[in-house]
């Protein structure tokens, strides 16, 4: 939504905390916005509603510094999912420059030790393994689309 009067978009966002399988819709986002003060009623272990806050424990529990914001980037392969990580100390705008975005932004709340199969833009997916749990020689030598039974 954009607001002529004062020059500024109004977005609907949708929050998804992988980890607790929450999601959360908010309406008339304001694009100046940092994404740190969009998420303090959701993680933050004092301004968060209590019922929310228990929800996200394992957030709530976590350094700032381990939740990572990532977003899908879209237009790829369903064999080839990688996300743009956004800044939380920057505005909703700034994040959303240069992305395609469909309907609206999906931001995906995650922590850093935790996100194992999700891959960063710019990475392959045995980067991402390494940075995760070290499980890198599994899916390095596992080729593009090939599918092993894990029993």
């Amino acid at each position: 939504l954009f607001l002529f009067r004062e020059k500024k978009f109004y977005w609907h966002l949708k929050l998804r905390f992988p980890h607790c399988h929450a999601e959360y819709t908010l309406k008339g986002v304001p694009e100046d916005k940092t994404l740190t003060d969009i998420l303090k009623p959701y993680i933050d272990p004092v301004e968060s509603d209590p019922v929310v806050c228990q929800r996200l424990k394992i957030y709530t529990a976590s350094p700032q510094s381990d939740v990572q914001i990532l977003m899908k980037v879209e237009n790829r392969r369903q064999n080839s999912i990688r996300y743009h990580e956004l800044d939380a100390s920057r505005s909703l705008l700034d994040n959303l420059k240069g992305k395609v975005i469909i309907e609206y932004p999906t931001l995906f709340v995650v922590l850093r030790t935790l996100k194992n199969d999700m891959v960063i833009l710019g990475q392959d997916a045995s980067e991402a393994a390494e940075k995760s749990d070290g499980e890198s020689s599994s899916l390095s030598s596992m080729e593009e689309g090939e599918i092993r039974d894990s029993s």
